[in-house]
C-alpha cells in the first residue's frame, strides 16, 4: 500500500472539525489526529503539542472535516443502468424491465456498475455503503460487486439477495421459476461469498428480498445463517401501497408485523424502505432494536409514498439514510437524499420547522452507522473509531457565506464540494480523484457493458422509441 495513501499517523488541523460525537463538539480550529487507521485524538488545533517529525501534518485552513457519510441502502450493480426505467410503464417493466435486465446483467456487467456507482459516492463523501445484490441467474454477480468494492477501499456490508415464492396472485411480486431457490443453496452460496469476501472493510451478509417474494422458511433461512455467521440479515420491506395492501390480505397485518411473527427482527436486522407502517410496526422496530434505511428519493421515484420518517425517529427507531441503486434512483447523490428527507416530511406534516441541516448529517452519519449496528466502530470523529473522514472545500460558491455552512451543506447541496476523502486513515479520494478507481475507464467501460445489457434484454429498441424527441445521427462517445 502507497505511503502516501496511508501514513502511519497523520494529522489534519486548522479545520472546522465537526465530530458528530455525542455531545456534537464542533472546533472552528479544530484537528483529526490519526494513527494506525484509527482516530486518536480530536480537538482545537491550538493544543496541540509540539509534534514528532515522522508525523505527517496537513493544514486544512478553509475547510470543514467530518465524519464519513454512510449510505445505508443501494444496488452498486445497477450503476450503468441509470435512467432506463424512467417513467417505464408496468407492461414493459414485467417483460423486458426487472428479470431480463437481471438475466443480462454478469459478473463483468456487476464490476462495471459498482466501479461507476462507488466512483459517484466515494467522490461526493461516501465511506460506508450498502449493497444489496442477486445471486440468479448469475451467481457471480455479487462476486463482480465485492470485486469493486475491494479495489475501490470502500467499507461495506453486501447482502445477496435471494427469492423463492411460487405464489403468482400478484403479478408485480411474482417471481419466475427460473429464480427461485431452495433456502439451503442460497445460505451455501452466502457462506462461499463470505468465505472470499469478508476482510476488514467488507461484509458479506444475507437477504430475503420481500415478505411476498419470499416463503417463510426463505425468511427464516437467511435470518439464521445470518445469526450463525455473525453478519446482518437484510430486506426490502413495506416499499409500496399495493404491497402493503397484498400483505395485509395475505397475513392480516403489515409486513413489520409479520416479520416480528417470524422472529427476525432484532440487532443484526437491516430494513430497507418502511414505508407503509403502523404505529404498532413503529413500535416493534423500536424496541427490537432493528435498523432501517429510509431512501426517500428512490420512493418519489415510483410514488411508492412518504414514509414515517419524524414518527420513525421520535419512537426511537435506529434510522440512516440510503439512495438506493442508480435504476430507481438513477443519481447517488448523498446530499441530495439528506435534503429531500427532509423536505417531504415538512411537506406530509405540514410542518416547516420540522427537522433541521444538523439532523439531516446526523441521519447520514450517526443515524447509519446506529442502523447498522456499527456505532462502536463509525459514524462519528472520536478516539479508538476507525478514522473514516471527509476534508470539504467550504469556498465553494453553493456554500457561502460562511455563517451558514452547516445549513448551506444540506439544503444548498453542493456534493464535489468534497474534496478529500479517508476510510481507515487511507486518503481514497485526493482532490475530487479517486486513487483506485481509473475515472475515464470506468466511464468507458460503463457505456459498453449498459449496451450489452440493452440488446440482450430487449430494452435498446424501447428506449430509442420512449422519448418525443428525434435524434439525428447515432450518439457519440
Amino acid at each position: 500500500m502507497d505511503s502516501t495513501t496511508r501514513p502511519a499517523e497523520l494529522i489534519v488541523r486548522d479545520a472546522l472539525v465537526v465530530t458528530m460525537d455525542e455531545e456534537r463538539n464542533v472546533f472552528e480550529s479544530g484537528y483529526v489526529w490519526v494513527k494506525n487507521g484509527l482516530i486518536q485524538q480530536v480537538g482545537d488545533s491550538a493544543s496541540l503539542p509540539a509534534l514528532p517529525p515522522e508525523v505527517k501534518v496537513v493544514s486544512a485552513r478553509g475547510r470543514l472535516v467530518m465524519p464519513g457519510l454512510i449510505n445505508a441502502h443501494g444496488h452498486l450493480s445497477n450503476g450503468i443502468l441509470r435512467g432506463i426505467y424512467d417513467e417505464m410503464p408496468l407492461s414493459v417493466w414485467f417483460s423486458k424491465g426487472m428479470w431480463p435486465v437481471l438475466e443480462a446483467l454478469d459478473r463483468e456487467g456487476g464490476r462495471i456498475g459498482a466501479e461507476l456507482a462507488l466512483l459517484e459516492q466515494m467522490t461526493t463523501g461516501v465511506t460506508t455503503t450498502v449493497s444489496a445484490e442477486f445471486g440468479v441467474p448469475s451467481r457471480e454477480l455479487p462476486d463482480g460487486v465485492l470485486q469493486a468494492i475491494t479495489q475501490s477501499r470502500a467499507r461495506a456490508v453486501v447482502s445477496r439477495m435471494t427469492v423463492d415464492s411460487p405464489d403468482e396472485t400478484d403479478a408485480s411480486q411474482a417471481v419466475p421459476p427460473r429464480y427461485r431457490e431452495r433456502p439451503q443453496d442460497a445460505a451455501d452460496e452466502v457462506l462461499r461469498l463470505q468465505r472470499t469476501w469478508n476482510s476488514e472493510r467488507v461484509s458479506v451478509g444475507a437477504e430475503a428480498l420481500g415478505v411476498l417474494r419470499c416463503t417463510p422458511e426463505m425468511i427464516e433461512a437467511m435470518h439464521d445463517v445470518a445469526r450463525r455467521s455473525n453478519s446482518h440479515f437484510l430486506m426490502h420491506v413495506a416499499s409500496s401501497r399495493e404491497e402493503h395492501e397484498d400483505t395485509l390480505q395475505r397475513f392480516g397485518h403489515g409486513s413489520v408485523a409479520e416479520l416480528a411473527r417470524l422472529g427476525v427482527l432484532g440487532p443484526r436486522t437491516l430494513l430497507a424502505h418502511t414505508i407503509w407502517l403502523d404505529d404498532e410496526e413503529i413500535a416493534q422496530l423500536a424496541s427490537s432494536q432493528t435498523g432501517v434505511s429510509h431512501n426517500p428519493v428512490a420512493n418519489a421515484y415510483y410514488a411508492s409514498g412518504v414514509a414515517r420518517l419524524a414518527e420513525l425517529i421520535e419512537a426511537g427507531v435506529r434510522v440512516g439514510l440510503g439512495v438506493d441503486g442508480a435504476s430507481t434512483n438513477n443519481a447517488q447523490n448523498v446530499w441530495e437524499t439528506m435534503k429531500m428527507a427532509l423536505l417531504f416530511q415538512k411537506e406530509r406534516r405540514s410542518d416547516a420547522a420540522f427537522g433541521s441541516a444538523e439532523l439531516a448529517l446526523e441521519l447520514m452519519t450517526r443515524g447509519g452507522a446506529s442502523a447498522l449496528h456499527m456505532e462502536d466502530r463509525i459514524g462519528s470523529l472520536e478516539p479508538g473509531k476507525q478514522a473514516d473522514f471527509i476534508v470539504i472545500d467550504t469556498q465553494r460558491v453553493a456554500l457561502s457565506p460562511a455563517q451558514t455552512v452547516i445549513s448551506n451543506l444540506v439544503y444548498s447541496n453542493d456534493p464535489y464540494a468534497v474534496r478529500d476523502v479517508y476510510v481507515a486513515g487511507e486518503a481514497v479520494v485526493i482532490d475530487g480523484e479517486h486513487q483506485f478507481i481509473d475515472r475515464e475507464a470506468t466511464l468507458a467501460h460503463a457505456r459498453e457493458a449498459l449496451e450489452r445489457v440493452l440488446v440482450r434484454s430487449g430494452l435498446k429498441s424501447y428506449l430509442a422509441s420512449r422519448g418525443k424527441w428525434r435524434w439525428r445521427g447515432a450518439m457519440t462517445a
